[in-house]
């Protein structure tokens, strides 16, 4: 297939998430024959071509994103959401550059699949080209349960937010269902939602997220440090933001109470003042920006991911469980991930039960070794990015056949 992969970042290095899934498709796609081309947002220097994404690709486009997009204007961006009809992510990187940018490619190339990431995208391909080839949109993460989570668990102000969200997401899911072939959601639950209102012939299926395994398999025989706990994740994020603050300010104190050389250490890029002043305190440490965050999985004891909002799947506890390291979560923190409390995972939501899970793994090393076997056993049989495309592949391949029958 000649696959077009619309992205709103270029997907390396793999400093987030949704890098890692747009990253993870691509070359497992290409390694099977797959065309692709691929349009990413780029507001700065243009990547160097011998980079990995390039090598993947049969070509590499740029668009420039909206100021909006940008995290030194939040606040322009969230004046624009709020006043424009459509849902936060929408307003704050949809543009009509995009649209523009899009409608140039499709006029001079011909493509047997568009791959959308996220919805602005997705809803930036001309409906007339909608028509006559298929566009996937992989969602990532899904906006209305989302805003359905700020609405019952923030502030006044997220509330109302909220909300507002809910109301433009159930307007603007069926302006977009009616030129999409298929919708890609990261878990079962969020998939449970979308039936709601994906119609009949919209494809709709559960691609989890993955790992690419075998780069973390050196790690499973790494010399842990019995005191690290490690949280990795993009600080540009809010709830990543946020569950960074509520452990090291509810639950590591507990921890180091009982462990006084317990370590914290924050890895992620683009952490702010509030994020970096938790270095004031005893035992935490804030990396910035890493280029590779195996280094520090090697020697951390144990992972958390106490995560208070999110949907999709969390790529930082799969990338744990791949290197050996055992994950204390919240439910949010697990969700849409295969796995069974008290073997693969630790599930707590209190911060007296949280705290509790972490000091129990410090001090028993042997049950640390059980779950990381068992945890990364669980990698192995379902969330390798092989065995994931090997399912969504022949999903992919019917649908171009099936619009080309009936072209």
């Amino acid at each position: 297939m000649r696959i077009l992969v619309l992205s709103p970042f270029f997907p390396w290095p793999l400093y987030g998430g949704n890098m890692i899934r747009i990253f993870g498709i691509l070359k497992e796609l290409s390694s099977r024959g797959h065309e692709i081309y691929l349009l990413a947002g780029n507001s700065g220097p243009t990547p160097s071509p011998d980079n990995p994404v390039a090598v993947l690709c049969k070509h590499v486009a740029y668009y420039r994103p909206p100021a909006s997009s940008q995290r030194s204007n939040a606040l322009l961006s969230g004046l624009r959401a709020l006043f424009s009809p459509y849902p936060y992510t929408n307003s704050k990187f949809g543009s009509n550059e995009i649209r523009r940018v899009i409608r140039e490619i499709l006029a001079d190339q011909h493509f047997d699949l568009i791959l959308a990431n996220f919805a602005f995208l997705a809803d930036s391909v001309p409906s007339k080209v909608a028509k006559s080839t298929p566009v996937v949109f992989d969602e990532h993460e899904s906006e209305g349960l989302l805003w359905r989570q700020y609405m019952r668990r923030g502030n006044v102000a997220m509330r109302v937010f909220g909300l507002l969200n809910v109301l433009k997401v159930a307007w603007f899911q069926k302006r977009l269902v009616s030129r999409i072939a298929a919708i890609l959601c990261a878990s079962d639950r969020e998939t449970e939602f979308a039936r709601s209102f994906i119609p009949a012939n919209v494809g709709l299926w559960t691609v989890p997220n993955g790992i690419d395994a075998d780069s973390y398999t050196s790690l499973l025989t790494a010399q842990k440090d019995s005191n690290t706990i490690i949280l990795c994740g993009g600080l540009g994020v809010f709830r990543n933001r946020l569950a960074a603050l509520w452990f090291a300010q509810t639950v590591f104190p507990a921890v180091r109470k009982e462990i006084p050389d317990a370590e914290f250490w924050i890895v992620g890029s683009n952490p702010n003042q509030e994020i970096r002043d938790l270095e004031k305190v005893p035992g935490i440490h804030v990396t910035g920006t890493v280029e590779d965050t195996r280094p520090y999985y090697a020697r951390a004891a144990v992972a958390v991911a106490p995560y208070r909002f999110g949907e999709g799947t969390k790529l930082k506890v799969l990338e744990a469980m791949a290197s050996g390291v055992p994950v204390v979560a919240t439910p949010i923190g697990c969700q849409g991930i295969d796995v069974v409390d008290g073997e693969q995972v630790l599930i707590a939501d209190s911060e007296t039960d949280f705290g509790d899970q972490v000091i129990n793994l410090l001090r028993d090393p042997r049950k640390r070794a059980q779950m990381a076997g068992a945890a990364r056993r669980r990698i192995e049989e379902k969330y390798t990015w092989k065995k994931i495309v090997d399912d969504v592949e022949p999903k992919l391949l019917a649908l171009v056949e099936k619009r080309t029958r009936n072209a």
